[in-house]
């Protein structure tokens, strides 16, 4: 079979990227087979968070309150197919440059009010606003506020400003939540989505009261009667607080700190593999990562299968850096780096470091992060590069992420690569930490987003890959699995590749 046909036989799943968006109207049980129950309370434990503002959020545990309470356009699950929630149905023009999206009819925001395309506008404009402060704007920097219109009352037109086959993936951006057009910026004390659930009460750095939206569009759903979500300052309480039966679930967690949920009892892990990765990036645009070699030898030194032991239990896909990981069904084939110190030294004497150099690791305290960071310290040292570790709290590090000549940054998954290499790699991306450009990359990324047929979108994946791979603006060593520790008693509640949390089907016993 060559390689073309093994390329089709994995693309021909249906899966949702460019040329086979697909859409699925259910919610599938996750094989359960007792009937749902309705009411109780579910508990869950979050990451300590702040802004509570649609918007701007950026933390996993503000985001998971806000989306009990306000919906997307669609909802991306973890097959890649894409489900309609306030969106029933979408199409393209102009080779996928405009994109119109049919609204779904009916459906009230909690104070009574009917969602319609101003909504959804106003939605979107307040987010991609350049001075918004929006992640969602840097994601959608193809997309001006004025080119999102009405098209009548249940409609939406988007113009984009370069063609963008897997748009209706980047409506499920997490600030991308649908409001009223007339929000006023304040969620905390006027939190109206179309959600679930109504936030009733929110207590900063403590956490958050749900209840049951009575009048969702979607009767029955959901089963819970209340969630009650607590914020915890660290993995490590949180682990507490499963142990001690004061959390029914997590939302998610590091392997080194859960470790110890794997042997409890009443403990089921939900496990899902993820495209989220720590990216270690270099700047191309300063000395010494100004130097392909040098980059290459940094990449040469990282034993990743020993890292992925070690931090990840080895729940993690090995990687190649690049972003394009193996749940994506681009399928790319290269061949896999190794690590070789004896070539990363040649490299290093041929760029004029032949007994390495002195450099700052600036990580931010997240994960298994700091850990990673020590060992690349470690690993480093074999080839001469003497590396001062630079440890800091995330609000520190990233107030200067993308400045930072050597940094580690967590980069989260993603439902289609294309988010991710526009946003990290392209020339001149707010988010283009190594400050690396190449005009062959982004012509080719260009054609990656706008190609319809799957195959030759995976041939167009291999040239990015191959690009990135040699040109290494970071290495990209794992895709870690997500981890989502759930108590037994607590029925059908998903993992999720991008650390969302969809608690509309789940139920108690």
């Amino acid at each position: 079979m060559d390689l073309i046909d093994r390329r089709r036989r994995r693309l021909m799943h249906g899966l949702g990227v460019a040329g086979a968006v697909t859409a699925t109207g259910t919610w599938p049980m996750l094989g359960h087979a007792q009937n749902p129950t309705r009411g109780g309370t579910l508990r869950m434990a979050l990451p300590l968070a702040e802004n509570l503002e649609p918007v701007t959020m950026s933390g996993g545990g503000v985001i998971a309150i806000v989306q009990q309470v306000a919906e997307y356009l669609v909802w991306a699950e973890d097959d890649l197919s894409l489900r309609p929630v306030l969106a029933t149905d979408w199409s393209s023009q102009d080779n996928a440059r405009i994109w119109h999206f049919k609204l779904r009819e009916g459906v009230e925001f909690h104070n009574g009010q009917e969602m319609t395309s101003a909504d959804v506008v106003a939605s979107f404009r307040r987010m991609v606003q350049p001075d918004s402060g929006s992640s969602g704007a840097a994601q959608l920097d193809f997309l001006k506020p004025e080119n999102v219109t009405a098209d009548g009352r249940y409609g939406v037109r988007f113009a984009l400003d370069r063609p963008v086959g897997a748009f209706p993936y980047y409506t499920h951006v997490y600030n991308a939540v649908i409001l009223p057009a007339d929000y006023d910026g304040d969620f905390a004390n006027n939190p109206i989505g179309t959600g679930p659930f109504r936030l009733t009460d929110y207590r900063p750095q403590e956490g958050a009261s749900l209840e049951r939206n009575p009048r969702y569009w979607n009767d029955p759903l959901p089963y819970l009667d209340r969630v009650e979500m607590d914020f915890y300052d660290g993995s490590q309480p949180q682990v507490l607080a499963m142990q001690g039966g004061e959390a029914d679930a997590m939302l998610s967690a590091g392997y080194i700190d859960i470790r110890p949920l794997f042997e409890a009892d009443n403990v089921r892990m939900v496990t899902q593999p993820t495209a989220t990765h720590a990216q270690v990036t270099m700047r191309t645009d300063q000395k010494p990562f100004d130097d392909v070699r040098v980059r290459q030898a940094v990449a040469l030194a990282v034993d990743r299968p020993r890292a992925m032991e070690v931090l990840l239990g080895s729940n993690a896909a090995i990687g190649n850096d690049h972003p394009l990981a193996p749940i994506y069904p681009v399928g790319v084939e290269l061949d896999q780096r190794q690590k070789d110190l004896e070539r990363a030294r040649a490299l290093l004497a041929e760029a004029g470091y032949p007994d390495g150099f002195p450099i700052d690791l600036h990580v931010g305290r997240l994960a298994e992060l700091p850990q990673y960071a020590e060992m690349l310290q470690q690993m480093l040292s074999q080839v001469g590069i003497q590396v001062d570790l630079k440890i800091e709290p995330l609000n520190v590090y990233y107030d200067h992420w993308t400045e930072v000549t050597f940094g580690v940054t967590d980069w989260a998954s993603r439902a289609t690569p294309g988010q991710i290499l526009n946003a990290a790699f392209r020339g001149g991306a707010d988010w283009n930490a190594p400050k690396w450009t190449n005009a062959r990359f982004d012509a080719l990324l260009d054609d990656f987003e706008r190609e319809p047929d799957p195959a030759a979108r995976a041939e167009i994946a291999d040239s990015l890959a191959a690009i990135l791979q040699e040109e290494v603006p970071a290495v990209i060593g794992y895709f870690k699995d997500g981890f989502r520790p759930v108590n037994k008693r607590v029925m059908n509640l998903p993992g999720n590749m991008s650390n969302f949390l969809d608690l509309t089907r789940t139920w108690v016993t």
